[in-house]
């Protein structure tokens, strides 16, 4: 009896021990996990260099003389604009483009930029309606307004230009085209007969042939030679072009119609469209407001230069034959069958609103007068 509650005991000793060693055993918890290490910040990324670090312009004219002086003042607007990015570089005297390569030179990237004389022979057609004779366009200025307002309220005439990789930056008429010439005076159409002139464009050139003349459009580079040599007789263009070519010592004879002349032509800053969408928004706006800049500084230099230049031909003794409008009338009948109406009537077999264009062009001159 006395060794069963020994062992008893024992047993019951055991576990209590036991249930007191498991209650007091407590489960560690586990070691937090260290803390990740930060990745070191990346480093800035370099500013992006400007794809387009230069400009390259085209100007057919002499560096001297209105054309000339504005485009460099125009260059030097937009540089100073745009804190010399990207730098404006002007090649004067047709040393990257001649006139007659401006378009096409821009239109393929030889140059950025180009002064260009609008012509058919680019592929212009509704955009004519501008230069056609003997609108009784008003003056300079009036006229590029006129101009402005045809293209606000037809888009066929911007797709002329937009629509083959060329953007219109900016414009302004020339002056009045008149007939210098080194045989005789001119003042009726029959007097044209028989002479040999050199015309610049397009509308020109139809205006001698209806005449009875002869017409070579050439470059307005080979206007010396052309009238030197005696290859041709006579120029239908205005008086300043003659002196920044240097042949206004050549035609003694000028046939002045009036104020706006025969007709005026737009003389153009142009753009390759690609090179402008890849311009910095901010540069593309500074090109944009930059119109007005460039069209005053050249109008109003252009104005003096005018009579300066009529000036220098009259103190030395050229003839002078100023028709009056009944005259002029005679010229304008003359060419509205072979020119207007058929500039018309090539509109419209285009697919192109000639008609309605020509119709507003001369309700716009009745308005600005």
């Amino acid at each position: 009896m006395k060794r069963k509650r020994t062992i008893f005991t024992f047993l019951v000793c055991l576990i209590v021990a036991t249930v007191m060693l498991v209650g007091c055993t407590v489960e560690e918890e586990p070691a937090p996990a260290p803390a990740p290490t930060p990745a070191p910040e990346p480093a800035p990324a370099p500013e992006p260099e400007p794809e387009i670090l230069e400009l390259t312009i085209s100007s057919h004219n002499p560096p001297e003389g209105p054309p000339g002086e504005s485009i460099d003042a125009w260059a030097a607007w937009v540089e100073e604009q745009t804190g010399g990015m990207p730098a404006m570089t002007v090649y004067h005297g047709g040393a990257l483009l001649k006139g007659d390569e401006a378009f096409r030179g821009t239109q393929t990237g030889v140059a950025d930029v180009a002064y260009y004389v609008m012509d058919r022979q680019q592929g212009f057609l509704l955009n004519m309606v501008i230069t056609l004779p003997f609108m009784g366009f008003p003056d300079q200025r009036t006229t590029g307004l006129i101009y402005g307002d045809l293209l606000d309220e037809f888009p066929e005439m911007v797709n002329e230009w937009e629509g083959r990789d060329v953007k219109l930056v900016a414009w302004m008429m020339m002056p009045g085209t008149q007939i210098h010439n080194m045989v005789k005076d001119v003042r009726t159409p029959a007097d044209l007969a028989g002479l040999s002139i050199h015309c610049a464009e397009a509308t020109n050139a139809e205006v001698v042939e209806a005449a009875g003349g002869t017409a070579a459009e050439l470059d307005i580079a080979d206007m010396f030679m052309s009238l030197e040599t005696g290859l041709l007789d006579g120029i239908f263009n205005h008086f300043p072009v003659l002196f920044v070519f240097g042949v206004i010592e050549l035609p003694t004879y000028h046939t002045i119609f009036g104020d706006d002349g025969i007709n005026m032509n737009p003389m153009c800053i142009i753009m390759n469209n690609d090179v402008f969408n890849d311009l910095p928004p901010d540069v593309q706006g500074v090109i944009e407001d930059s119109a007005p800049i460039w069209h005053d500084m050249f109008l109003g230099a252009d104005l003096g230069f005018q009579g300066f230049t009529m000036g220098m031909c009259i103190d030395r003794g050229d003839s002078f034959v100023y028709l009056t409008p009944e005259e002029i009338g005679v010229w304008r009948d003359l060419v509205k069958g072979p020119v207007h109406d058929e500039w018309i009537a090539e509109c419209e077999a285009a697919g192109l609103p000639g008609q309605a264009v020509y119709d507003r062009a001369l309700e716009l001159i009745e308005e600005y007068k």
